[in-house]
């Protein structure tokens, strides 16, 4: 009998990519022969971060491309910043390339049929390719449930919001206080939402109405899916696991993911990495020089960005704090701008701050010398915190950055948060709170608990080990 064939196919950005490819991993040890989809252009930045060859090394395991336009394609920057116009271009072109594609392999005796899909799910267009071939299709969801039960009702909010779009001061209108930082206890599942959280998902009345326009239509994709997955573990968010059950026909809760990938004695799994930026191997070295828990881990993932007045800031609040610190500055962090830093910060710091463009994250969060780490909140980076028992500073950016925060800090107990329009003296307290005082060893007492959660959830009885395999037996193999 032939292999199954699953095709895996994330959203083209780095914090959709690194998730997909553990999954893709973890099912081409149950088995299966993978098609690992990127499109051509971040296909050809991993070749150019990590050298021609990076991507071979395992059989039954495969590469494959489609031509989507990343508008514009020229530039990390704009595409950082034009997210919106990356959606309407998936929305636009993304299934009939992903049709042909399919189409393509189902037509070479170089692998086996297709016999499913595991989507993105913010490509949920791939269930309708799906229904056509009568495959299992699963969607993945990268971030966990509470952001998704957030957004969800942020929606079922929209008519409300509306009123206050239109006419800032008609707040109660919009059943708002005239406070920002009020509180919104209508979100099920995460304690501590504000309504300023919810005016940084949408700020203007044009992108309130594209993203109206799409809501239908992706409910009634996500329902007619196979099952979903949530990046996320029993344990963690059990209640609100619960509560998005009937949205969707099967719900598997699934991580964290490397520690799965952890249990396979195969170490040609980690020779496969899908960076679209060099990582800096001198990272690890600087960090081998420090004292145990003695340095601040600073980085904003893949997509968030600054302005040049809130790295000045950041930068003499690390300096100030006078404890050692590895910041990531990506070369599109600060807005239209190369991330230049004070030199004379530079040279204050130079014997105790280390500044790199990419890194080894999960490597450096589970280093002795890392004491904490200051995140956009990206749910990447919550659960590799998670898993390396590591406390966290808050600095959420968008979206369900501002979920993830408020879950950390008001209920898992790992972390505290900077405001959004920081100053230099709330960094240094922050940093200096973390690794110095009280609360920040109740931070890591609690961080740790959580670690261990997390390991009891992928050992051989634990939830993410008996949900991936149902996932496999139940769905993928039907």
């Amino acid at each position: 009998m032939s292999k199954p064939h699953v095709v895996c196919v994330p959203f083209p950005l780095q914090g959709h990519i690194n998730p997909m490819l553990k999954l893709a991993k973890l099912l081409h040890s149950k088995g299966f022969h993978v098609t690992f989809v990127n499109t051509e252009f971040n296909h050809n930045r991993i070749l150019d971060s990590r050298g021609p060859n990076s991507l071979n090394g395992l059989p039954d395991f495969r590469f494959a491309t489609i031509p989507l336009q990343h508008p514009p394609s020229n530039s990390n920057t704009n595409l950082t910043l034009n997210l919106r116009a990356l959606h309407e271009t998936c929305q636009k072109d993304f299934l009939s390339l992903f049709r042909h594609l399919v189409a393509e392999l189902n037509n070479t005796v170089l692998n086996p049929p297709v016999t499913c899909v595991v989507s993105d799910a913010v490509l949920n267009y791939s269930v309708t390719l799906s229904e056509e071939l009568q495959i299992p299709v699963v969607l993945f969801r990268t971030i966990c449930a509470s952001g998704f039960m957030s957004l969800r009702h942020f929606y079922d909010q929209i008519k409300q919001y509306t009123a206050f779009l239109k006419d800032p001061s008609n707040i109660e209108a919009a059943g708002m206080e005239k406070n920002l930082d009020s509180l919104m206890e209508w979100i099920p599942g995460v304690k501590g939402a504000k309504v300023r959280d919810l005016s940084e998902f949408i700020k203007t009345k044009d992108e309130l109405n594209a993203m109206e326009d799409s809501i239908k239509g992706d409910r009634e994709r996500d329902s007619k899916a196979s099952a979903i997955i949530f990046h996320t573990f029993d344990a963690l968010e059990s209640q609100i696991l619960e509560d998005v059950a009937p949205y969707f026909k099967r719900v598997f809760s699934i991580s964290p993911l490397q520690l799965l990938l952890d249990q396979i004695p195969d170490e040609r799994y980690n020779s496969i990495e899908c960076n679209l930026w060099n990582e800096d191997a001198g990272c690890i070295k600087w960090l081998d020089s420090k004292q145990p828990n003695s340095v601040i881990y600073v980085n904003f993932g893949s997509i968030t960005v600054m302005t040049v007045e809130q790295v000045v800031e950041l930068a003499w609040g690390l300096a100030n704090s006078n404890h050692n610190f590895l910041w990531i500055t990506r070369p599109d962090l600060i807005m239209g701008e190369s991330a230049i830093l004070p030199p004379e910060f530079l040279t204050e710091t130079k014997e105790r701050g280390f500044i790199a463009s990419w890194c080894p994250q999960e490597e450096i969060l589970n280093h002795p010398s890392t004491a904490g780490f200051l995140t956009h909140c990206g749910w990447n980076s919550i659960l590799e915190t998670i898993s390396s028992g590591t406390p966290i500073i808050c600095w959420p950016f968008s979206g369900e950055h501002f979920v993830n925060s408020r879950k950390s800090c008001n209920e898992w107990g790992i972390g505290m948060e900077l405001g959004s329009d920081f100053h230099r003296d709330d960094v240094e307290k922050l940093v200096k709170e973390l690794v110095e005082e009280e609360k920040g060893k109740k931070m890591k007492e609690k961080a740790l608990e959580w670690k261990k959660l997390a390991e009891e959830s992928v050992n051989s009885n634990g939830s993410s080990s008996l949900n991936f395999n149902n996932l496999v037996n139940e769905v993928l193999l039907s």
